[in-house]
């Protein structure tokens, strides 16, 4: 792993103090990661040190999900350290995810939210590409870091990144077996994960009409234009394959005109972005802070289109049985978030075959009571778990900040007691 082709390697990345909050607390580090093409791109990183026993604590890596969000979101708004009020103020947020581990969270993919590219050809076509750069870059950073490396390591993201972090999965279990620098990959958290459209799909339409957001007329328009989804998607023309991307957006989007609801979260209206965490990340003390390269302040060379098409032509099943026989796996949703919803994933596990599918199978779901209150729904056999969170839409980290630390204090401390269940 050639880490001098990062040539921010050599600059501080420790992470001092934070304008509107004052002298950090923890170890924390902040700047980029190479993707292993010589002065190609780099991905932007931030890390803090756990607040508790560090030197006991796993590494948690978290990596966002939507090409629209940065990972900046995940460090100010969801389960970072911190959270900014309208006045730009920072404060400490108590559900941080940093209380129960190392914290590292990557801004991917190349080209987007903070990390960025010197030429549109580095940019990752495929969740294959991208899941080979950020494999890169978890290894830089534990080069870079080494104490780090002997920490059990649990990959996390939610959405369409479930693509890329099961591609990722493999890649650090092939590079164990084959003489790469071991990482101790032990689990994998996936929340309201797309992995495999054309059984999630058709769980969309049947969502929102057991939800009320669309009438049996309307969902019977939309299963017509389902049937041209499967239609292009079993082509064997590569220009009709392409279709199908645009046909499932247009069931998502025919979804959304119909209730006029935010499908990420179906107890709201579409809400426009905030823009408080970008003008606080204008700032040039922020920028400074954080270490952030003017190269990424510019609008970023657009990914290329097939990335984005492939969360709808792409499957990752086959990638999966291995997983969960080899990890634990934590399978978490917000209730009212259409996308990556539970009845999806529920009749994708259906299809899988591994080791303990029928036993897992066989599980009820009951009471999930992670701090003694009933906060939503939970199945589980052996390493393998499914949560379903209410009141919660897409960012149940953000709705249900308690219940969600909880869910993961328990997973990483393989403590699924009798009482939270």
């Amino acid at each position: 792993m050639n880490v001098q082709s990062n040539p921010f390697l050599f600059e501080s990345a420790i992470l001092s103090h934070l304008p509107g909050f004052g002298a950090v607390r923890t170890t924390q580090l902040a700047g980029y990661l190479s993707v292993g093409d010589a002065a190609g791109g780099w991905l932007y990183f931030w890390f803090s040190e756990a607040g508790g026993q560090p030197e006991q604590a796993p590494l948690l890596v978290w990596v966002n999900g939507e090409s629209t969000r940065s990972a900046m979101d995940a460090l100010f708004d969801e389960h970072g350290p911190y959270l900014l009020d309208p006045s730009g103020r920072v404060y400490p947020n108590p559900f941080s995810w940093h209380h129960h581990a190392n914290y590292l969270i990557i801004d991917q993919p190349l080209g987007q939210g903070l990390s960025f590219a010197t030429h549109a050809r580095y940019l990752p076509e495929t969740h294959d590409e991208a899941s080979l750069q950020l494999y890169h870059a978890l290894q830089e950073f534990l080069l870079r870091w080494p104490r780090y490396r002997e920490r059990d390591c649990y990959l996390f993201g939610s959405g369409s990144t479930a693509h890329t972090l099961a591609r990722l999965a493999h890649r650090i279990l092939d590079g164990n077996g084959s003489g790469q620098p071991q990482i101790e990959l032990k689990g994998l958290g996936l929340g309201n994960a797309l992995l495999a459209p054309e059984i999630q799909l058709p769980s969309h339409i049947e969502y929102a009409h057991q939800h009320r957001l669309i009438n049996l007329s309307e969902k019977n328009r939309a299963l017509e234009r389902l049937e041209q989804y499967r239609h292009a998607l079993a082509s064997p023309n590569s220009l009709q394959r392409q279709l199908a991307s645009g046909v499932a957006i247009g069931i998502e989007r025919f979804i959304q005109q119909c209730c006029g609801r935010d499908l990420r979260d179906i107890r709201h209206p579409p809400a426009k972005p905030s823009r408080l965490l970008d003008e606080y990340l204008k700032k040039p003390p922020v920028q400074q802070a954080l270490r952030l390269d003017a190269r990424a302040d510019g609008v970023p060379p657009a990914l290329p289109i097939q990335l984005g098409e492939a969360a709808w032509l792409e499957s990752s099943s086959h990638l999966f049985p291995p997983l969960l026989d080899q990890l634990k796996v934590v399978f978490f949703h917000g209730e009212c978030s259409l996308e990556g919803n539970y009845l999806g994933l529920d009749a994708w596990l259906n299809t899988l075959s591994w080791t303990q599918a029928d036993n897992f199978r066989l599980q009820k779901r009951v009471a999930w009571r992670p701090y003694g209150m009933a906060a939503g729904l939970i199945r589980r056999h052996g390493d393998l778990s499914q949560i379903i969170i209410q009141n919660a839409g897409l960012r149940a980290t953000r709705d249900q900040p308690a219940a969600v630390q909880a869910m993961l204090r328990d997973f990483l401390a393989c403590d699924y007691v009798k009482h939270d269940i």
